[in-house]
C-alpha cells in the first residue's frame, strides 16, 4: 500500500522570508519568520499595547494621553483592525470628561460615529473665546477636522441666538403655561412686532429676558446644559421689570418659571436640534 502524501514544509513568504530581519520567530514545527525590531516605544506604551492582545492579561489605560499613544501603535502604525472596537470602548470613557480630546482621537483614527457624539458633547465647551487652549492630542489631528468643529459650534450658537425672534412655539393663551397679555395692562411693550405673536401683546421685560437668556447660552450652545444655565441675574431683572404692572406682578412669578421649563427651553434645545453636524471625518494616516 502506497504511504500518504506528505505535504511540503511551509515556506514563510514576503515580509517574513528574508534573511535581513533582526529577530526570528520560529514556529513550533521549526518554522523561521525573519521579522524587523521596529517598536519604538516607551515601556508604559508597549506594556499597555501588549495587555490589550496578550492571552490572559487585562487591558490597562490610564488616561486619555495613554490610550492615544495605544491606538497609535497598534492600530496607526500596525493596523490591527480586529482591536478597533476595543479601543472604541475605552475611548467612549472618556467621552463626558474630555470631548474635545475624544474628538481629536476619533478624527486622527477616522471614526465618524464617535467624532459625531464628541462634537455634540464639545457643545458644553467655549471653543470660540480666543484663550481656549486645544489639548496635546489635537497636534496630529487635521486643521480641517478643527474647523469643521467650530463651524458647527457656531451654528449651534446662531440657532440660540436667534431662538427668540419668532414666538409661534408659545403656547396660546387658553394654555395653562399662557404668558402672552390677553388683557391690556401698564408694562412697557416690546416696539418690534415679532413673527409668532398671535395678535397678542409682547412686554418688553419678557422679550428682553428671552433675548438675553439665548445670548447668554451661545458660548456653549449645548442641549444637555440648558437646564443647567444659571440666569438668576435675568428672572430677577425680569421679575423686576414686571412690577410695574399690577396684573404682571401677581402672575408672573408662578407663569414665568414655568413657561421657562416648560416652553423656553424646550424650544432652544429643539433649534438646536436642528443644526445640521456636517463633519466628514477621515483618518489622517
Amino acid at each position: 500500500m502506497a504511504n500518504a502524501a506528505v505535504p511540503p514544509p511551509f515556506v514563510p513568504q514576503a515580509p517574513f522570508h528574508g534573511p535581513g530581519g533582526d529577530v526570528i520567530l520560529r514556529s513550533s514545527d521549526g518554522v523561521d519568520f525573519y521579522v524587523y525590531r521596529i517598536m519604538a516605544e516607551s515601556a508604559i506604551t508597549l506594556d499597555r499595547s501588549l495587555r490589550f492582545f496578550y492571552p490572559g492579561a487585562k487591558p490597562v489605560v490610564e488616561s486619555l494621553d495613554q490610550l492615544c499613544d495605544i491606538l497609535e501603535l497598534l492600530i496607526g502604525k500596525y493596523d490591527t483592525q480586529s482591536l478597533v472596537p476595543l479601543g472604541q470602548r475605552f475611548l467612549l470613557d472618556y467621552m463626558d470628561t474630555e470631548p474635545l480630546g475624544c474628538f481629536a482621537v476619533a478624527a486622527r483614527q477616522g471614526w465618524q460615529d464617535i467624532a459625531h457624539t464628541a462634537a455634540r458633547k464639545c457643545l458644553s465647551l467655549p471653543l470660540l473665546t480666543p484663550t481656549y487652549k486645544l489639548p496635546d492630542l489635537w497636534k496630529h489631528v487635521p486643521a480641517t477636522a478643527y474647523y469643521q468643529l467650530l463651524q458647527y459650534h457656531y451654528r449651534c450658537g446662531e440657532a440660540a441666538r436667534a431662538a427668540w425672534s419668532d414666538l409661534s412655539w408659545v403656547n396660546s393663551p387658553e394654555s395653562n403655561q399662557g404668558i402672552w397679555e390677553t388683557q391690556p395692562c401698564k408694562c412697557t411693550r416690546y416696539p418690534q412686532e415679532l413673527p409668532g405673536t398671535k395678535g397678542y401683546g409682547t412686554s418688553a421685560w419678557l422679550i428682553e429676558y428671552l433675548r438675553a437668556s439665548a445670548e447668554m447660552i451661545t458660548t456653549s450652545p449645548s442641549p444637555d446644559m440648558i437646564g443647567m444655565v444659571d440666569d438668576r441675574s435675568l428672572m430677577l431683572k425680569a421679575f423686576t421689570g414686571a412690577q410695574n404692572c399690577p396684573d404682571c406682578k401677581s402672575r408672573m412669578p408662578k407663569v414665568l418659571p414655568e413657561f421657562i421649563s416648560k416652553q423656553w427651553w424646550p424650544h432652544v434645545k429643539s433649534e438646536l436640534a436642528k443644526v445640521e453636524l456636517a463633519l466628514a471625518i477621515k483618518s489622517s494616516k
